[in-house]
């Protein structure tokens, strides 16, 4: 925890806090609260106290999993597990009293090059002891990551697991801390077990099994096994291949096929580990060991079989450069892969729009127009489509094309300023389909396995990492509402996409936030809106969960993905009316009121966007004329015609 220190924000804390101990320092912050080293009086030891942040406070809700932590940690007494020392309320204030681990995590220990696969397995075998313990005490922790495992450099670098924030319970003694709602995702994606994506409250051990599984693939590849990933014995050298079948049992999609108990998974991962880095193994009975001959001689079976059916094909060669060639890239099934670090430089695009600028709202459209709207794109690349062109009947498109990156996720944003409103919509018609099939991809399909299904995303972005997405899929996949705005996060499945997901015009969506800020994910069938699930209620400060207005974006998970008739709109406060022009132009001669010069440039045919730089600015300050229009000259007197007979 102490490693902690480098990157903690410190701010001034009254030491006499919490009664009975004297705050130090500030060694971590997330959002839920912050944690101090602080010294006990009773004591005079070192220990952790957790603070719930102020503005949670009232919240019943956040107050009820602060306890539900203390009353997991409660109930547990392991040497690998962070012990709890006492808790309350200090006023205002809810605090949790912890043991102080002075040590790394372990994220820091695996971005070093002298973490090993025996010290891999050494730590391994640590943490599912941990687990293994709590599930027995009924305590399923639910957020399994490198950040909430330390490591105690004082009792010789023992590994110990933390914050159990998001631990449920077995048992119904404990029901009155589940505070989890139905069909909810909570924990951190990249760890989380598919059922858990979808439902958290439903999610039971076995979800800690599938993030364990992740964890150790990560340690021994340096890489989260996501989408088609490669067995650890390809990736590293060194790594046994028996590890392979144990990762891949702790990876199954489906619970039942996964391990059942993280006592069965010690079992096989206990004859890997060297006898100096673990404690002495068990006696194995003679059924133990036929078992594990059988194992090993079924998997052998297979594997020859996998390679004689390989030796017999006629494209032996065509398929080991296909495999070379089109190797998927690690990627997630949700939106957290689009607002990631994408391959490839971002660039900058524009295309053709129509800007409409209102004092009570601001609208884009992409369609055939007299304005510029800008766009950046990373990733896969996209392309523009103009208005009319076959495919677009809703006017111009952002496609996503088949070809050789039909795999490889991307993201293009609408790059406008001055978007900021009470309310904000993006809605267009997605199409997300399959790309041609072609000899290249059966052989592609052959060395591979089956494609993904075909995915597209609409998003509303704000700060990196903050944002709403509404996933929509193809052949019934069902259509997904996403968001991750800091504490707030969470997953909602919706009913089998449209079957116009393969049909010119796609699947009209719509994502938006109203002034109350209810977050709703919508489509049409039959001109009628459709809303998914129930609204998230983000409360009136909406935007502050976003970190900056809210702008739309396009993205492309698998397939060939296609959006058309993009509109992005913002509801804003009127101004105040506007001052005649006869009262501002008697104030200051030569001065043109901001009256004449309301029209912003975004309304104006032929002008192009303004995009993002820093300090501009959308307002419109009062115009200087020329000197010759300021004071008009008298006229020249008439002089008298003469006629001429």
């Amino acid at each position: 925890m102490a490693a902690l220190d480098t990157t903690a924000i410190s701010r001034p804390r009254e030491p006499d806090l919490v009664q009975g101990y004297r705050l130090e320092k500030l060694v971590g912050k997330g959002g839920m609260g912050e944690v101090h080293r602080a010294v006990q009086l009773s004591l005079g030891r070192t220990v952790a106290v957790k603070l719930l942040a102020v503005e949670l406070a009232s919240d019943s809700a956040f107050v009820a999993r602060f306890d539900k932590e203390a009353a997991a940690l409660a109930s547990l007494s392991h040497p690998n597990v962070v012990s709890i020392v006492d808790k309350g309320k200090s006023g205002a204030t809810y605090y949790l009293v912890m043991e102080f681990v002075d040590g790394p995590s372990l994220r820091e220990v695996m971005r070093s090059p002298l973490l090993d696969v025996p010290g891999t397995l050494r730590i391994m075998m640590e943490i599912c002891r941990a687990i293994d313990y709590a599930h027995g005490r009924g305590v399923v922790h639910r957020d399994l990551k490198p950040e909430n495992i330390l490591f105690d450099e004082q009792a010789g670098g023992l590994a110990k697991v933390s914050d159990f924030g998001l631990a449920s319970f077995l048992d119904n003694a404990a029901s009155k801390y589940n505070v989890t709602e139905t069909h909810v995702s909570m924990g951190t994606l990249a760890y989380m077990a598919p059922e858990q994506r979808v439902d958290a409250k439903s999610a039971d051990h076995r979800a800690d099994v599938y993030s364990l599984g992740v964890m150790l693939y990560e340690m021994l590849v340096g890489e989260l096994p996501i989408g088609s990933y490669d067995p650890p014995s390809r990736r590293k050298t060194g790594v046994d291949k028996r590890l392979d079948a144990i990762v891949a049992r702790c990876l199954k999609p489906i619970p039942e096929d996964r391990y059942q108990k993280v006592s069965e998974l010690i079992a096989d991962l206990e004859p890997l580990v060297p006898l100096s880095f673990t404690q002495a193994s068990r006696k194995t009975s003679a059924l133990e060991r036929i078992q594990r001959r059988v194992r090993s001689a079924v998997r052998r079976t297979l594997r020859a079989v996998a390679w004689a059916v390989v030796l017999a094909s006629a494209v032996v060669l065509g398929l080991a450069f296909l495999r070379d060639k089109y190797k998927p890239v690690a990627r997630g099934p949700t939106t957290a892969t689009l607002m990631g670090e994408l391959p490839g430089t971002p660039h900058a695009l524009t295309g053709p729009g129509k800007l409409l600028a209102q004092p009570d709202r601001r609208r884009f459209s992409l369609e055939e127009g007299p304005d510029t709207l800008p766009f950046v794109a990373a990733g896969r690349a996209v392309s523009l489509e103009p208005s009319g062109s076959p495919g677009s009947p809703l006017g111009g498109g952002l496609v996503y094309p088949a070809g050789r990156e039909e795999a490889n996720p991307g993201r293009v944003t609408l790059d406008v300023v001055d978007v900021e409103g009470l309310t904000a919509s993006v809605s267009a018609g997605l199409t997300a389909t399959s790309p041609p099939s072609t000899f290249f991809s059966h052989l592609k399909t052959a060395a591979l396995g089956s494609p993904l299904e075909p995915r597209a995303a609409l998003l509303l972005v704000g700060e990196l990492g903050h944002y709403a997405g509404l996933v929509v899929g193809n052949n019934g996949t069902p259509m997904m509402l996403e968001w991750a705005l800091g504490e707030r996060r969470g997953a909602m499945l919706g009913p089998p996409s449209p079957a116009a997901g393969t049909a010119p015009g796609g699947v009209p969506v719509r994502l938006s936030v109203d002034r109350r800020g209810e977050l709703r994910a919508e489509w049409m069938t039959e001109r009628e809106w459709h809303t998914i699930g129930e609204p998230v209620e983000l409360g009136p400060e909406w935007h502050r969960l976003f970190g900056r207005a809210p702008t739309p974006a396009f993205g492309c998970l698998e397939g060939v993905c296609r959006a058309q008739g993009l509109i992005f709109e913002v509801g804003r406060e009127p101004p105040p009316p506007l001052t005649p022009l006869s009262e501002a132009t008697s104030k200051e001669p030569g001065v043109e009121p901001a009256a004449v010069l309301a029209t912003p440039p975004m309304a104006r045919p032929g002008v192009a966007v303004k995009t993002r730089e820093p300090g501009s600015e959308h307002h419109l300050p009062a115009r200087r004329l020329p000197p010759t229009a300021a004071k008009k000259p008298a006229p020249r007197p008439l002089l008298p015609v003469k006629k001429h007979r």
